[in-house]
């Protein structure tokens, strides 16, 4: 595995918003506009390219001043803004290329498509809408088409801060290192972004290029035992994700797993028992644990997730030898967090074995890796395996989101994710299909405890082939997660749905199928 297959998912997973195309009728103020926005000072460019808009209205500034108000988490301003740049500006590329970054922050990946492909029809030098197409299709695990859009934007807008931020991940190192850093000179974010790219290039700059998690040897598939994870209580947090409501637990003990759990060994010095989470990334481990079989730090690294409290600070680790089961991985990073659970030693993500067929059978105790699929030529070129029954996930570093469809006509991408205790949904999209109550059930994640917890009187969750009705759904809201991955979360489909099937993932083509086993 490459370095940027584990660490830092969100990082590598947003595309920030910098550098809009700014040349309208009035040039000097709107390149104002943009100095102010390059220099991570929203707001104030906000107002600038508001100014030349309500003057002389351009294509150009109307894009300018969509993108300072998804950079400021105006969402609905930004898509009100976008509209009113097409109503004017109906065949401009820049408008349609600025409404396709709107409907991506919204989460509407096909629609944003739609309108990226539009503006290259107008204009084929438009670098916005190839950076735009790059966005898509990496998210849609198309990772060669991905390169090659960005590389066209790369050509025609050097300049860009965005694009020059993902030109220079994809350098082999050290010239993804000397790319960042010229970014992070030029160009200017809030202060959770540069924090980090900062850790990310002191990451880099640690690993010094060398490959990660090499399998020691070729293992065409194997099985994995699952252990159950119990509620010692009447609610408790794991993962990534949320409590468990008071309600949900009964005296049935199969009702009492939490999660599951695989064993590993660290260095041959130690064995552990981390939580199997599809909504965790690579392997994280404690630091009584590290410390124990002798990891070596490499650098600083923070988290956020769920959860109104500071970010969870840790460091990545270097650990010579990884075995589960009748895999060995050797050259492995890890993140170690401050964090102690007394019923498991840290979580692993499915997306360590990526270069499997996942297949994840909760209910019966088993992880399965099994050979990828063959790849068949498409109309478009790119090999890809035959979808089947298998449904289209787009994915962000390690978040998996899927398309679901809520009550009769709402639409969001949900996270699948093991470690939540709970299935939940956005007060936004919850408001939209049910009526919403105050709720005292606690919601715990990564990031300490929700304040604003709601829930919604009912509605039913339809993903794949399956669909789940559910009372008192668990809602809060989730818009720091949405903002870091630049498009929107609309919800989780956690453990109370996903212990009762079979997930079968396979992230080389960005495909999951599910098989419900009660």
């Amino acid at each position: 595995m490459t370095p940027l297959r584990l660490v830092l998912p969100l990082l590598t997973a947003t595309f920030l918003a910098v550098h809009p195309l700014a040349a309208s009728a009035s040039g000097e103020t709107s390149g104002s506009a943009t100095g102010l926005f390059n220099q991570g000072d929203f707001r104030a460019a906000a107002a600038a390219f508001q100014e030349i808009v309500d003057k002389t209205p351009s294509p150009e500034a109307y894009a300018g001043l969509v993108q300072s108000l998804l950079k400021l988490d105006d969402v609905d301003a930004a898509e009100e803004q976008s509209r009113k740049a097409l109503e004017k500006f109906p065949q401009s590329a820049a408008a349609l290329a600025a409404d396709g970054d709107a409907k991506f922050r919204r989460g509407l990946m096909a629609e944003a498509e739609d309108q990226y492909t539009a503006a290259l029809k107008r204009d084929e030098k438009c670098a916005r809408a190839w950076l735009g197409l790059a966005r898509i299709d990496a998210a849609a695990s198309l990772p060669q088409r991905a390169k090659e859009a960005l590389g066209k934007a790369h050509e025609l807008a050097p300049q860009d801060g965005d694009i020059l931020y993902y030109w220079a991940v994809l350098q082999p190192y050290p010239q993804n290192v000397a790319g960042l850093e010229k970014h992070l000179a030029e160009f200017r974010n809030d202060a959770e972004w540069e924090r980090h790219e900062r850790e990310y290039v002191d990451f880099l700059k640690a690993l010094e290029g060398r490959k990660v998690w090499l399998p020691a040897r070729e293992v065409q598939q194997a099985e994995v035992k699952l252990q159950p994870i119990f509620t010692p209580q009447q609610a408790a947090s794991q993962g990534n994700g949320v409590r468990a409501p008071v309600q949900s637990i009964i005296e049935n003990p199969e009702s009492r797993v939490r999660g599951y759990s695989l064993q590993v060994k660290l260095n041959d010095r130690a064995t552990a028992s981390v939580m199997l989470d599809t909504g965790a990334s690579g392997l994280t481990i404690s630091r009584k644990l590290a410390e124990k079989m002798g990891a070596k730090k490499l650098s600083d690294r923070s988290l956020e997730g769920v959860g109104n409290e500071a970010p969870l600070k840790g460091y990545e680790a270097w650990v010579d030898k990884v075995t589960i089961g009748e895999l060995e991985f050797h050259d492995c990073h890890v993140f170690v967090t401050p964090k102690n659970n007394p019923d498991f030693d840290g979580l692993i993500g499915t997306n360590v074995f990526e270069d499997y067929l996942v297949k994840v059978d909760l209910p019966a105790h088993r992880l399965f890796l099994e050979p990828l699929p063959k790849l068949m030529e498409t109309a478009s070129g790119q090999a890809r395996a035959t979808r089947g029954s298998f449904t289209q996930f787009y994915r962000f570093g390690h978040i998996l989101l899927m398309p679901t469809t809520v009550g009769a006509s709402a639409r969001g991408l949900f996270l699948l994710d093991t470690g939540s205790a709970t299935n939940s949904m956005s007060p936004q999209l919850a408001r939209r299909v049910s009526r919403v109550r105050g709720s005292n059930v606690a919601v715990h994640g990564m990031s300490g405890n929700v304040k604003d917890v709601y829930s919604a009187d009912e509605a039913v969750l339809q993903f794949s082939r399956f669909s789940q009705p559910h009372q008192n759904m668990v809602t809060f809201d989730v818009h720091a997660i949405s903002k870091d991955l630049g498009t929107e979360v609309s919800g989780f489909i956690g453990f109370p749905t996903l212990k009762n099937m079979k997930m079968i993932i396979n992230y080389r083509d960005g495909l999951v199928d599910f098989e419900y086993k009660p």
